[in-house]
C-alpha cells in the first residue's frame, strides 16, 4: 500500500536527514514509529480487558454475602461521644 505524506520543504528536510543520520530510511522510521504506537495501544487494550476480567470475578465472588440491607448507624461508627 503506498501512502502520501505532504510535509513543509523544511520538516521533510530535516527528517531526511535525521533518518540518514540513523542510518535509516525514512520510510522505515516511520514504519518503526506507527508499529510501536499499535502495539502499545494493542497492549493497553488487552490489559485493561485483563483488569476488567479479574474485576467482574471479585464482584461475582463476592455476591449473595449480605442477607439484608446494610443501614448506616452513626454510633456504630464512631466512639461514644466523640462526635455525637
Amino acid at each position: 500500500m503506498s501512502i502520501m505524506i505532504d510535509l513543509p520543504p523544511a520538516m521533510a528536510q530535516e527528517a531526511q536527514e535525521y533518518a540518514t543520520v540513523r542510518g535509516t530510511t525514512l520510510e522505515r522510521m516511520l514504519f518503526d514509529c506507527l508499529k510501536a504506537e499499535l502495539d502499545r495501544r494493542r497492549k493497553e487494550s488487552e490489559t485493561a480487558t485483563r483488569l476488567m476480567d479479574r474485576w467482574r470475578a471479585v464482584v461475582r465472588k463476592g455476591r449473595g454475602r449480605i442477607t439484608e440491607p446494610y443501614e448506616f448507624n452513626r454510633a456504630d461508627a464512631y466512639p461514644e461521644g466523640e462526635f455525637a
